[in-house]
């Protein structure tokens, strides 16, 4: 009625779908179950591109089964009858997924650059280079920047042993291999990638140890976790003396 009244003509106006949350119930500004605001995804560190692509397709799809767009691909590409009538979730997983493959497409310079001002923990006991280190380390598996400080734990509070790795430890002939594991590797004269990875397999001969039995309480033993990044570029970083801190206090609590 504006327009008419005004002599202008009309715009074709359309309604997005409603967006709903996890539980399906229409999206609220006092809905506590996801973080709503921008300003909130910014301080967690998520990328904008990376929010703007999943915004883009609360509501829309395009062709064909990639999700991942730039920008420009998206208004591009973007076509109205591929409007969806049917709610559209605000998946927060999937938000972290894209944010995760924005962060896995950055040059290395680029992703440090972004992450390490979200990097909280006390990093007095580390060089730059280490602490560039550390945060490369995650680089494939971070879904936002503040997640650094809980993936890179190990590093500066380190993690207590669980009953899950405790058991797992406790298996028959665990406890000889790290016995072998810390003497070859407190032999090594300079922690490389290399001569780690050469321990762990002159471990495995010595032990007739192999597979997760073999790796697993290794991982276990230095790092009192069973899963994280490549264990022998970990194992550099921690250096000699807390390595075999760490085999030596996880030796301890094997019955």
């Amino acid at each position: 009625m504006v327009y008419e009244m005004l002599g202008l003509e009309a715009p074709e106006f359309g309604h997005m779908t409603l967006i709903v949350n996890q539980s399906g119930k229409k999206l609220s500004k006092r809905d506590t179950e996801i973080v709503q605001f921008i300003e909130d995804y910014n301080k967690l560190g998520y990328l904008p591109e990376a929010l703007f692509n999943f915004i883009a397709l609360l509501g829309w799809s395009p062709e064909g089964t990639e999700e991942i767009f730039s920008k420009e691909e998206l208004i591009k590409i973007f076509d109205v009858n591929r409007l969806s009538t049917s709610s559209a979730k605000f998946d927060v997983n999937k938000l972290s997924w894209i944010n995760n493959q924005y962060i896995k497409k950055m040059d290395e310079q680029a992703y440090l650059d972004f992450v390490k001002p979200f990097l909280t923990k006390d990093t007095s006991g580390y060089t730059d280079a280490q602490i560039d280190a550390i945060c490369l380390l995650y680089k494939d598996q971070m879904s936002y920047a503040t997640e650094i400080n809980e993936l890179a734990n190990l590093f500066f509070e380190g993690p207590i042993l669980d009953a899950e790795a405790l058991e797992f430890v406790n298996q028959e002939g665990v406890k000889n291999t790290l016995e072998i594991f810390k003497g070859i590797f407190a032999n090594l004269d300079e922690l490389t990638i290399d001569g780690i990875k050469d321990a762990i397999k002159e471990t495995g001969v010595q032990a007739e140890s192999k597979g997760k039995l073999l790796f697993m309480p290794i991982r276990i033993a230095t790092t009192m976790q069973m899963h994280g990044p490549e264990l022998p570029n970990t194992l550099v970083i921690l250096g000699k003396e807390k390595v075999i801190k760490n085999i030596e206090e996880v030796i301890s609590k094997i019955n």
